[in-house]
């Protein structure tokens, strides 16, 4: 059999690879020599890619809990379960109290089948999905969306910036295809310059490091707007309402909000200056980092400054962690937008819908991600595990286990799916066809390499049946029809179709010139010289007793505790850094460890105003002095001492800097 051309699952670069299949059983992977992307390369994630189809742990039959066990069901005896009990739910106690999970693993026809069923079938507006806390989920309005996309620029931007700016991105642990162009750019003489509290792997590449104290990112870009358009004259007219929102805000001032020096501000903001095509590259730490959205939105005007100077150039690229955070968003899996960001309070809009789909659309503003498991009573996840995504992940424990009923579709037992009371095997990503779009809105095939293991399905062909069930026919032949149905409702996507996707390496949105679809289409927003709102920001009081802050990494051992790493042999130990495997890490900078007589490998008990844990010391030189790194994927062993909490201007849950000591643990 030819090698089968698809998209790699695992982050949202989107590199292209081939699948080999022997005796209908996927035995290899190989990288396109020709995609845009991944240019014959893929990294550790994607030459193993094929292992997660034939894992051991995979899901292969369906599982409903009778007693206190999961035990072994027929297709038709789970989906009528699952019909009945969310049917129950939904009569005693109203369509909000049903609840429904998408995900970043999932294709885009499987995220728009759930998003039609919970809104048809199920008359609901809770539909949403653990990453999108990633994605400035504060930014829930059409109009800050038309100003503000996330990602403005390409990957192959990387290839023609004259400046590269590493915002508390590490993207050779996160996304290796981008780290390669960074590395070949680096060696053609292009700065890279790195922000963050730590430095990462491409910090060996850079210049200049900007060793930031959190939560101070947006006084940090203060300063180096102050810098752009404050150090050399009068600003253009355009920009001066800008440029007055950041007059205050020079080098010395910079220097003592965010501990960054003076010089290295200044040294900075007049390397961007003269930049005719910075890039400016950050990842989830960005945006789950304190303040994220405020960051990113700051971080959107700097960039932007360049479109003045260098017309069409698009300065801000966010690299998504998963292989279809894009495409769960475009696909309306998101308590208040429809497909392509359609608000659903717009009569017209809702209309649409409601003639194409043939029911009315549910009005009541939905809950979100990490609403859900605390208010509603039922829930369906597909493909997301809220309690290994979600910041609290012990409150999201505790409360997924005082459901009434709780139903998983997944392709292995996941934490979530421990909890469940039915579980259904779903194919993985060589067993099914679809679509994925990738940080940088390219919409590519997923295409189906061998046939599903043991009785696993395609989600959609599950959502189709179980919705069927429940009295709302969802009748598709083939995701192909799906997407045509997608875009004719989306005009973010209008042109999408899988013969034009056959024809190349995918096709970069937006497609066509509709108005609406251009609106709010990559790099069209309007006003692009905003004044920036630089409020004061306050860390956690650093005393004696406790003088160390501590941060949680989200790009320190970043795929260690991944969905798809986990049913991977090869992985776990390539990739999951058995270091980080079995208790909690933290890292320290050396001068600090030696300021508190600490060595590599000891044992540690770190201590906060809230309570303690033990830990194992990682001495580490890229960790910035006055810090204390613990990766994110440990935060429920650090819960006693870094709890999660709401942030008061958004309402979403972060895990915000802790102020901690190191104290060595009694012989």
């Amino acid at each position: 059999m030819p090698p089968v051309m698809t998209t790699c699952p695992f982050c949202g670069c989107g590199c292209g690879m081939y699948l080999h299949v022997n005796g209908g059983r996927v035995v290899g992977v190989g990288a396109s020599p020709s995609h845009p992307v991944g240019q014959g390369r893929l990294c550790v994630k994607g030459w193993h890619a094929h292992e997660v189809t034939n894992s051991s742990e995979r899901l292969r039959t369906p599982l409903v809990r009778r007693g206190k066990g999961l035990e072994e069901a027929t297709w038709g005896e789970a989906l009528e379960h699952v019909a009945g009990r969310i049917g129950e739910i939904k009569a005693a106690k109203g369509a909000r109290a049903v609840g429904l999970l998408g995900s970043t693993r999932c294709t885009n026809e499987d995220n728009f089948l759930l998003m039609k069923f919970a809104r048809c079938a199920l008359g609901s507006n809770n539909v949403d999905f653990c990453a999108r806390l990633e994605a400035l989920p504060a930014l829930f309005d059409l109009q800050q969306y038309r100003r503000l996309t996330l990602s403005d620029a390409c990957l192959g931007d990387i290839d023609r910036a004259d400046l590269i700016l590493l915002w508390q991105a590490d993207p050779a642990e996160e996304h290796p295809a981008a780290a390669a162009r960074i590395i070949r750019a680096a060696q053609r003489g292009v700065p890279v310059i790195e922000v963050g509290w730590r430095s990462g792997q491409m910090g060996k590449l850079a210049q200049m490091h900007l060793p930031l104290r959190p939560p101070t990112g947006v006084q940090l870009v203060a300063g180096l707007l102050n810098v752009i358009l404050c150090g050399s004259g009068p600003p253009p007219a355009d920009v001066e309402t800008l440029a007055a929102s950041v007059a205050d805000c020079n080098p010395d001032w910079t220097e003592a909000a965010t501990g960054v020096p003076a010089a290295v501000v200044r040294q900075a903001g007049e390397a961007l200056a003269r930049a005719a095509r910075p890039l400016i590259i950050c990842t989830r730490s960005a945006t789950l980092g304190p303040n994220g959205t405020e960051v990113l939105m700051t971080l959107h005007v700097l960039g932007r400054l360049k479109n003045h100077s260098s017309p069409g150039w698009s300065a801000l690229l966010w690299l998504s962690h998963n292989s279809n955070l894009q495409g769960a968003r475009d696909m309306g899996v998101v308590p208040h937008f429809l497909t392509g960001y359609q608000v659903l309070s717009d009569r017209s809009v809702r209309e649409k819908f409601e003639r194409a789909w043939r029911a009315s659309l549910p009005t009541e503003p939905g809950l979100s991600a990490w609403e859900m498991p605390g208010q509603v009573r039922a829930l369906l996840v597909m493909g997301d595990d809220p309690i290994g995504a979600l910041p609290a992940s012990a409150l999201v424990r505790n409360a997924l286990a005082d459901l009434d009923f709780l139903v998983v579709q997944d392709i292995f037992l996941s934490p979530t799916a421990q909890a469940a009371h039915v579980v259904l095997p779903g194919a993985t990503f060589a067993e099914k066809d679809g679509t994925f779009t990738s940080t940088e809105h390219r919409v590519q095939r997923v295409r189906k390499a061998t046939e599903a293991l043991g009785q696993a399905r395609a989600d959609w062909e599950i959502l189709c049946d179980l919705s069927r069930r429940m009295g709302y026919p969802m009748e598709y032949a083939s995701p192909a029809q799906i997407m045509e149905e997608i875009s004719a409702l989306t005009p973010l996507y209008a042109g999408v179709s899988y013969q034009a996707l056959d024809d190349g390496f995918g096709i970069r949105l937006p497609v066509s010139d509709v108005e609406q679809g251009q609106e709010i289409a990559p790099g069209t927003g309007g006003s692009t010289h905003e004044p920036v709102s630089v409020r004061e920001m306050r860390a956690p009081e650093v005393t004696r007793d406790f003088p160390l802050l501590l941060m949680a990494d989200h790009a320190l051992g970043a795929w260690a505790d991944d969905a798809l790493v986990a049913c991977s042999v090869s992985l776990r130990r390539e990739v999951g850094r058995g270091r980080l495997a079995n208790r909690p890490v933290v890292e320290m900078s050396p001068a600090d460890a030696s300021e508190n007589d600490l060595r590599d490998g000891q044992t540690v008990c770190v201590r906060s105003r809230n309570g303690e844990m033990k830990a194992k010391m990682h001495i580490n030189p890229a960790v910035c002095s006055g810090v204390l790194v613990l990766p994110f994927m440990m935060r429920e062993a650090a819960a006693a001492v870094m709890p999660a909490s709401l942030d008061a201007e958004t309402g979403l849950p972060v895990l915000l800097p802790c102020a901690v000591r190191v104290e060595k643990e009694p012989l």
